[in-house]
């Protein structure tokens, strides 16, 4: 994919000058499984958007272990490690698997944000999706069962369970490997007697990205 049709197709941007721009400042990036694109506590020059692979990003607790923050695995989701450009990051990014991104210059990119009413449109939504997706975490990790805080996540990272590992996404739950196993177990066993396969929506409902959410609450 060209980055004027990952921006066209991705994002929806509908001005071609603003397209060409875009795709003029912004160049391929491919990085192989276990390489980390940002480091937690240094300044990230460029923005990256993931068009395939999946990505990780982690932090370091009081304890030094690695906790998980969240993944990104849908072609457009982008890997930022800070809130505010320019300032110190505050997660890693590694590459669970072999990445093909795009990346473009904060500078550049922040620049023609600022010239740009669309972009600026695109780029607040994107700041939006990320507080939500913090408020949601904030919501599971005080309000919800490990069994709902797992379910969760096969919904809100539909088929990532097949491609990342348990000790990543139990992590990510705050829970252990071996809550996580039993849940997994306790899911394929009530959906067998159903009749249904793991990773089956019991409503039949496919999860866009727009409903990505908590249920009765925020995403």
């Amino acid at each position: 994919m060209r980055a004027d049709e990952f921006y066209t197709n991705v994002f929806q941007l509908s001005d071609e000058g603003l397209i060409r721009r875009l795709a003029g400042k912004t160049r391929q990036k491919n990085v192989k499984k276990g390489e980390v694109i940002a480091q937690e506590g240094e300044v990230q020059s460029s923005v990256y958007f993931l068009v395939s692979g999946v990505l990780r990003g982690f932090f370091l607790d009081a304890k030094g272990r690695d906790i998980t923050d969240c993944f990104a695995f849908q072609c457009g989701d982008p890997a930022v490690s800070c809130i505010k450009f320019g300032e110190p990051s505050f997660v890693s990014i590694e590459a669970l698997t072999d990445c093909e991104l795009f990346a473009i210059p904060v500078f550049d990119l922040m620049e023609l944000v600022n010239d740009s009413p669309q972009l600026l449109r695109a780029y607040n939504g994107l700041l939006t999706n990320a507080l939500r997706y913090h408020w949601s975490m904030k919501a599971l990790m005080y309000q919800y069962t490990a069994m709902e805080r797992y379910q969760w996540f096969l919904k809100y990272y539909p088929g990532l369970i097949e491609r990342v590992s348990g000790k990543h996404v139990a992590s990510l739950l705050g829970m252990t490997s071996v809550t996580l196993s039993r849940l997994k177990r306790a899911i394929r066993e009530e959906r067998a007697q159903k009749g249904l396969g793991l990773f089956s929506d019991p409503d039949g409902a496919e999860k866009s990205s727009e409903g990505r959410e908590l249920e009765g609450g925020t995403e």
